[in-house]
């Protein structure tokens, strides 16, 4: 298993979720992975690229093969790693006999002189943790939820802003995840990293700290289109824009 690399230019997308009712992530995940393979990026899928939990199985059956063929042709220019992710680890094995891409637990990166770790973050989720029976029945009656009104995600992932806003403790981190995230991320970097990178809570956001090592969290795609880029050591957070890319 692959668990250590080095990348002149990569770049990381999480949480795609397709085959979820909710997910609208296909397209531009399709014209994502064909620019960075014709402008020679390295890819990671930083885990939940597909959706177990809450599968649509008509959506699943129209999003994932094509998705599948266009990791397999990026393949064919540059690498691709697959992190799994809490709603797609029943997919580990089959991920891992298509063949073509790498998957892995977590990444260590070198980039230039940078060294970067890459995970897709549920281990870090306390409600995860500690009751994943519960999380998981919380998470099918979300997905109920989203097809019945797409629209309550969104309101969910705004009332998390605001409770983290105003009741979580006062230390870096990004607005709408819990604490632990970036006390994990923290940890890490006093492990020697100078980067950390999850996904999992769907809260795109960027720390840096006085000694210039960074958290960032690449957020979901169901939401929007932020992807992060790492090109000779440089990190940096991006918006994709499939119109300017084609």
């Amino acid at each position: 298993m692959i668990t250590d690399i080095r990348a002149r230019k990569l770049v990381i997308i999480s949480d795609l979720h397709l085959g979820n009712p909710f997910s609208k992530a296909k397209r531009a995940t399709l014209d994502f992975l064909r620019w960075a393979a014709r402008e020679g990026y390295d890819v990671v899928i930083n885990g939940d690229g597909f959706e177990i939990a809450q599968v649509s199985f008509s959506k699943i059956a129209r999003d994932v093969p094509e998705v599948f063929h266009a990791l397999k042709a990026a393949t064919r220019h540059v690498h691709v790693y697959y992190v799994v992710g809490n709603h797609d680890i029943v997919f580990e094995n089959f991920l891992n006999d298509w063949g073509g891409f790498k998957v892995a637990p977590f990444l260590n990166v070198w980039s230039g002189d940078k060294r970067v770790r890459i995970e897709h973050g549920h281990l870090y989720d306390p409600f995860f943790v500690k009751n994943p029976d519960l999380y998981e029945f919380a998470t099918w009656l979300g997905g109920f939820a989203l097809k019945l009104h797409p629209s309550l995600y969104n309101l969910w992932i705004k009332f998390e802003k605001l409770k983290s806003r105003f009741f979580a403790p006062r230390r870096k981190g990004i607005l709408g995840e819990h604490p632990n995230f970036s006390a994990a991320a923290e940890e890490l970097l006093d492990r020697g990293f100078d980067a950390v990178v999850f996904g999992h809570t769907h809260h795109v956001g960027r720390v840096e700290y006085d000694n210039g090592q960074l958290y960032m969290n690449s957020g979901s795609w169901m939401l929007g289109n932020a992807y992060i880029e790492i090109a000779d050591g440089r990190i940096e957070l991006k918006r994709f824009q499939a119109q300017l890319a084609s």
